[in-house]
């Protein structure tokens, strides 16, 4: 089985996460590929999918959207998962703010998503330019002070865990090495 992890990531956090999830799924034996989602140029030779976006200002990255206008057709065809990471995970009931208000619906919908997850973000505030600073504290909820924001949210076992239902539902199995 051929797998296509694609991501749209702007400070890494999100390519990350997608290599460790294809990582985790070459355990299962399959092929897998992760690459940022401007550089697919076809998705003809894969079996599945799974994608992934970081949130900013609220929404799906652009470079993610672009992706699914281009190829929605031949996504929609077959197995698709999809993860978004957002700093919000980090916030008292924020895993829930995320699938409710960040899942879109009708793009889910569309392209037959089989199974959404959502995952803590890391933030580094030096590596982000003002603006981005600014919207990010217009969103936050304030309970932290900014500073505190410095730091890794991915939950690296919840993310292993959602991996492991994907093998489950695509029916691969680990592969024993000799």
């Amino acid at each position: 089985m051929k797998i296509l992890v694609a991501y749209a990531s702007a400070h890494g956090t999100t390519g990350e996460v997608a290599e460790f999830i294809s990582n985790n799924l070459a355990v299962y034996g399959a092929d897998v590929v992760h690459k940022a989602v401007e550089t697919v140029e076809s998705v003809k030779e894969y079996d599945a999918f799974i994608l992934g976006s970081a949130i900013h200002e609220g929404i799906w990255l652009r470079n993610m959207m672009l992706f699914i206008d281009k190829f929605e057709a031949e996504l929609a065809q077959k197995p698709v998962y999809f993860f978004i990471t957002c700093i919000r995970i980090a916030e008292a009931d924020g895993y829930d703010h995320v699938m409710k208000n960040y899942m879109h619906a009708p793009t889910l919908e569309k392209l037959k998503v089989r199974n959404v997850n959502a995952f803590g973000g890391a933030i580094q505030l030096k590596e982000i330019d003002w603006n981005e600073r600014w919207t990010l504290g217009l969103r936050y909820d304030g309970t932290n002070l900014q500073s505190r924001l410095n730091a890794d949210y991915r939950d690296w076992y919840a993310i292993g865990a959602w991996v492991t239902s994907i093998a489950k539902d695509l029916a691969i199995k680990p592969v024993m090495s000799a």
